[in-house]
């Protein structure tokens, strides 16, 4: 059980994290997941990927077509990224360097997850 001051902190900690408060960082975070559509679910990436007939039978080779496409995807944003690290790296703008790996980063995860999807796909039609 938690202590009186755990809770308290945990309260300070709280009305900390409420997300953005003015309609300028509003409007930003809304656009986060839009800045390239790798955060959307897999469900929505696989209707949108199935503008055909979508049978039982073929719904699992349109989800697998679907999470190809997507790390194809992932694959051009790592080397859009890692284009802005080595030109980061080669001018003064030094600064720059950590937003861009963290972007790679992120692109890591991304991937990580559109593989291991692709992976259960692919058992699941043996």
């Amino acid at each position: 059980m938690a202590s009186e001051r755990q809770i308290a902190a945990n309260r300070r900690n709280a009305a900390k994290s409420t997300g953005p408060r003015t309609n300028q960082g509003k409007a930003r975070s809304r656009m986060n997941a839009l800045r390239h559509g790798l955060a959307s679910a897999e469900a929505d990436l696989i209707d949108l990927a199935a503008g055909e007939n979508t049978s039982s039978s073929n719904t699992s080779n349109v989800s697998i077509r679907a999470l190809h496409d997507r790390l194809r995807q992932i694959d051009s944003e790592r080397v859009k990224i890692m284009s802005d690290i080595q030109d980061s790296l080669r001018s003064t703008r030094a600064d720059e360097v950590y937003p861009a790996v963290r972007r790679l980063a992120a692109m890591e995860r991304y991937s990580r997850h559109s593989y291991s999807g692709l992976k259960k796909q692919l058992r699941s039609t043996k």
